[in-house]
C-alpha cells in the first residue's frame, strides 16, 4: 500500500472514531418521544341562548316595566324563574327594580283552561305597602305573557291566599285587568338581552 493510501485510511479511521463518540447508541426497541397534547377546546356559546322571547315585568317607579329575555322553553316555570331573578346591573342602573322577595315561588299547577297556580312563601305574603300589589302584578303580567296562560292563582302551602288587586283582596284567579293601575307606561324594548347572564350581573331584590 502506498504512503498516500495509508494516510487516507488512517484519517478515515480517526473521523469514524470521533463520530461514534458523539452519537447516540442504537436501540433495539423504538422509544416513543413524549409530546404535549393540544388543549381541548369547546365551541363558543356566546352570551345568548336560542329560544323564544319572553317579556318579563319588573318595576320602574310605581309601575311595571317590561324587559326582554330569551328563554330555553316557554313554560310557566321558566317565566317565573326569569321574573324572580330580577334586573340586570344595566337595568338597575337605568332605574329598574323588583318588588319580589328573593325566596319567592314555584309553579304548582297548570290547567288546560289557561289558569296557573303559583305557590308562594309566607315571605311573599308579608310584603308591605305598594310593593305587595306590584309584586303580585309582576308575576301575573309575566306569566300571562305566555300564550297558554290568562289567569294566575296564588297559594301558600296548598291553601288559596288573598292577594291585593285594584278592586281589593282576592283569593281567586286574577289577570292583567286586576292590575291596570300599575300597567306599564313604556313598550317592551326591541333588544333582547341574555337570560343566561352571569350571576354577578344580577342585582339582589330589596328584603
Amino acid at each position: 500500500m502506498s504512503r498516500a493510501r495509508m494516510l487516507i485510511a488512517l484519517a478515515a479511521l480517526v473521523v469514524a472514531s470521533l463520530l461514534a463518540g458523539c452519537g447516540v447508541a442504537a436501540q433495539d426497541v423504538p422509544e416513543p418521544v413524549p409530546t404535549e397534547a393540544p388543549a381541548a377546546t369547546r365551541p363558543g356559546t356566546g352570551d345568548q341562548v336560542s329560544g323564544p322571547h319572553l317579556t318579563v315585568f319588573l318595576v320602574r317607579g310605581a309601575a311595571l316595566a317590561p324587559v326582554q329575555r330569551r328563554i330555553h322553553a316557554a313554560t310557566p316555570a321558566t317565566a317565573l324563574e326569569q321574573v324572580a331573578e330580577g334586573p340586570t346591573r344595566a337595568e338597575a342602573a337605568g332605574g329598574i327594580r323588583t318588588a319580589l322577595p328573593p325566596e319567592l315561588v314555584g309553579v304548582e299547577e297548570v290547567l288546560p283552561t289557561g289558569s296557573v297556580t303559583v305557590s308562594v312563601t309566607r315571605g311573599f305574603t308579608g310584603i308591605t305597602g305598594g310593593n305587595q300589589l306590584l309584586a303580585v302584578a309582576q308575576v301575573v303580567w309575566t306569566l300571562t305573557d305566555l300564550p297558554a296562560v290568562d289567569r294566575v292563582r296564588f297559594t301558600v302551602e296548598g291553601v288559596p291566599v288573598e292577594v291585593p288587586t285594584d278592586a281589593g283582596l282576592s283569593a281567586g284567579p286574577v289577570d292583567r285587568d286586576d292590575f291596570a293601575s300599575v300597567a306599564p307606561q313604556e313598550p317592551p324594548p326591541s333588544e333582547t338581552p341574555s337570560s343566561s347572564s352571569p350571576a354577578g350581573d344580577r342585582t339582589s331584590p330589596p328584603r
